[in-house]
């Protein structure tokens, strides 16, 4: 009778053991799933279920690019092969998926919603077609947790029609080597700063002292957002002279990429001469790829700003 009480103790016991490892676990589960403080889910877009925030920020943002071509990698320059250039307020949420779930379950979820909602896709990829993930990761959202497994991520570049205007949407899911599944949404109203947005003036002289103090700015296009303040500059200084140095790796051959670069600075040249400046105050020339971006997070296609000695 003693050796069964003594077991029956023993049982008891490894009862309340595992129960309490049981809570201890359930608990660390719990934290685990807790969104991060002052986050919030995106507008009408319903979360994947159980999934939960482990980032999230909100910013004005000057200039943010929203990538419509897959990443690539020329002369050590990692970019998209197109993308548009967005200012506005930049929402971004990043959630993780529950265990067992994949990036295409999560694409498929986001996708219905985005269709139901009438959003017009601007760019879509999947898996290889995308590129690295390191460099979706790294280079286009700068968020290392977001590098994954190449075949298993998703992307989508959305417009969707807000109140005041278009709204601009980046959605990237993958799976990483460690089975977690991620999901990035990005969301930016170029709306909602033009309120507070600086008088057109004060922008200039902010574009003529980085002209003096870096010698060179860069718009993407003759339709960069850029161009209105680019246009009051040269308004305002009537002795400011230019170059208009086209890039570009469009293009099967050297000479092709020339000229397709050189095409790029004569439409924003014509812009201007449209708006009234002077044709002697703009030159334009083209380098096709020879002159690669200086910094990962340039264009390879950009129109460079000089300025030119005025005397």
């Amino acid at each position: 009778m003693k050796k069964s009480g003594c077991h029956s103790r023993m049982n008891r016991q490894l009862v309340c053991s595992l129960l309490f490892l049981c809570g201890c676990l359930l608990a660390v589960s719990a934290k685990a799933a807790t969104d991060v403080t002052g986050s919030n889910d995106l507008g009408e877009l319903q979360r994947y279920p159980n999934s939960w925030i482990v980032d999230y920020s909100q910013a004005t943002v000057p200039e943010y690019r929203l990538a419509t071509g897959k990443m690539k990698k020329i002369n050590g320059v990692v970019s998209p092969q197109s993308a548009q250039y967005l200012s506005g307020h930049l929402t971004r949420v990043t959630y993780r998926l529950p265990s067992g779930r994949s990036s295409h379950e999560a694409f498929n979820h986001f996708a219905a919603q985005f269709e139901t909602l009438g959003a017009q896709v601007l760019y879509r990829c999947e898996g290889r077609n995308c590129g690295d993930s390191d460099q979706w990761a790294n280079y286009q959202f700068g968020i290392q947790r977001l590098y994954g497994i190449d075949r298993e991520q998703y992307y989508q570049a959305l417009s969707f029609e807000g109140g005041q205007g278009p709204l601009y949407l980046a959605f990237y899911t993958v799976k990483r080597g460690n089975k977690r599944v991620y999901v990035q949404l990005d969301l930016v109203d170029p709306t909602a700063s033009q309120t507070s947005r600086q008088p057109q003036t004060e922008v200039a002289d902010v574009l003529l002292e980085q002209l003096q103090q870096r010698q060179r700015a860069y718009l993407v296009s003759s339709e960069d957002a850029g161009f209105e303040r680019l246009l009051t500059l040269l308004q305002q200084r009537q002795d400011l002279r230019l170059q208009l140095v086209g890039h570009s790796d469009q293009g099967l051959s050297a000479m092709q990429q020339r000229q397709h670069s050189i095409e790029l600075a004569l439409r924003l040249q014509q812009r201007l001469l449209d708006s009234g400046v002077e044709a002697g105050r703009v030159e334009v020339f083209g380098v096709g790829a020879l002159a690669p971006a200086y910094l990962n997070d340039i264009p390879s296609q950009r129109i460079e700003l000089l300025l030119l000695d005025s005397n």
